[in-house]
């Protein structure tokens, strides 16, 4: 796809430093920018390399990783073409970049959407198409970024037969709307109910495999509240069955090396904080001679440390995996849950693979996830609150390990408290 322009590019301090007259030419994964005449090879950019962009009075701005800034003008009457062709591009590589058609795709609807934050402001909004995949609904956009709403954080749905439109409350505090659904909108619902039914049943049927003491109606509670590998607090759990708890403990814990670890972590912290985790789908790194069906993982949660622990106890990397809580005031207890949410987003998205929590960006910049740390909210704040890991390979100096996990997730002091002590 190729279209006339003419492209300003601007130095990070802003200095103009390139004015051409020619052409984009967008291609499957990158663009290329190009003056006019045949000597001219201008230059590509990786779809990857290109940070968000922006569109205002016919022109189009972007940034790239090194700060350069590019604007595109001079489209003409095809402007409006251009910018579909162009998001449609951007967005198939997002959908591959970002891992979100999770599963079997099911069916395609298109509508009217927006989104609020947790603090009702609306964030993002306009005409869409809507991908129902098996564990997820893509969102792809005319003119703007696509997403991805994972149903492992789906909360509730919500059906306005009033003015035909469904409304989504998702675990992360987002409300999305969607409208005008036109003659789409009965089945768009019903089908969202389908596979949210076929979803749970399937968990259930592979749920009675791993926890066979238990009958349908509490593993259909539990699946509810797991859905397909979200870890539930051990005081969920109870509420569910009493005997419960101690079930899934036996399956979670499986071996000696996650029982100590478990039993230290939750000595120092209550059953709110303590979540245990069950996937029915099998991790994508399988150890040695060994074919898992599912994977196994607990979070604690331990706000007077100010520190969160997660461990992959069946499948993946082993290790407990540290993050200390980032906040400029509050309550470290009150953001537990939401530091849990992020770990739990992270391993989901990545298949329990955990070398994008804390390896430097230079070892990842040929992985398959370098294009997620640069997008994926959860996982940028997950690196940047990554203290350590104790793995079985350092537990001869595990205490000193401990204590310097400890001493790194310290909360700074507070001009008040630093006070009192004087």
């Amino acid at each position: 796809m190729i279209y006339n322009l003419k492209y300003k590019k601007f130095n990070p301090s802003g200095k103009l430093i390139l004015e051409k007259e020619g052409e984009i030419v967008i291609n499957k994964d990158n663009f290329q920018l190009k003056g006019k005449g045949a000597g001219d090879i201008g230059e590509t950019i990786v779809f990857g390399d290109m940070k968000e962009w922006q569109t205002k009075d016919e022109y189009v701005s972007f940034a790239s990783l090194n700060k350069e800034k590019y604007v595109l003008s001079h489209l003409g009457n095809l402007y409006n073409d251009f910018l579909l062709d162009f998001s449609r591009a951007r967005n198939e590589f997002l959908l591959k970049s970002l891992f979100m058609s999770d599963g079997e795709f099911v069916e395609e609807y298109e509508g009217d959407f927006e989104i609020f934050s947790k603090y009702d402001k609306s964030i993002s909004h306009g005409h869409a198409k809507f991908r129902i995949f098996e564990n997820s609904l893509v969102i792809v956009p005319d003119t703007r970024d696509a997403f991805a709403i994972s149903f492992n954080f789906l909360k509730r749905v919500d059906i306005d037969e009033e003015f035909y439109e469904v409304h989504m409350f998702l675990d992360q505090g987002f409300i999305i709307h969607f409208k005008r659904l036109g003659t789409g909108f009965s089945e768009f619902h019903e089908k969202l109910g389908e596979v949210q039914q076929k979803t749970y049943q399937k968990i259930v049927d592979d749920l009675k495999e791993i926890l066979l003491e238990f009958d349908s109606a509490t593993l259909i509670k539990l699946a509810y509240e797991m859905k397909k590998g979200k870890a539930v607090s051990l005081k969920k759990i109870k509420k569910i069955n009493d005997k419960l708890p101690d079930a899934m403990k036996e399956i979670v814990l499986h071996d000696e090396l996650s029982k100590n670890h478990f039993e230290t972590f939750s000595k120092m912290t209550n059953e709110e904080n303590i979540y245990l985790g069950i996937s029915t789908d099998p991790p994508k790194h399988q150890p040695a001679g060994i074919n898992l069906s599912y994977s196994t993982w607990y979070f604690i949660g331990i706000p007077e440390k100010n520190l969160v622990v997660g461990e992959i106890t069946n499948g993946g990397y082993r290790g407990a995996y540290f993050f200390k809580i980032i906040m400029e005031k509050g309550d470290p207890a009150e953001k537990v849950e939401e530091k849990l949410l992020e770990i739990n987003q992270a391993l989901l998205k990545l298949k329990f693979v955990t070398t994008a929590f804390y390896k430097d960006k230079r070892e990842l910049r040929r992985s398959i996830y370098r294009f997620a740390l640069r997008k994926l909210p959860y996982l940028r704040l997950l690196r940047r609150s990554y203290v350590g890991r104790l793995t079985p390979f350092n537990e001869v100096d595990w205490d000193k390990r401990f204590a310097d996990i400890l001493k790194k997730a310290e909360l700074a002091p507070t001009i008040s408290a630093s006070i009192d002590k004087i």
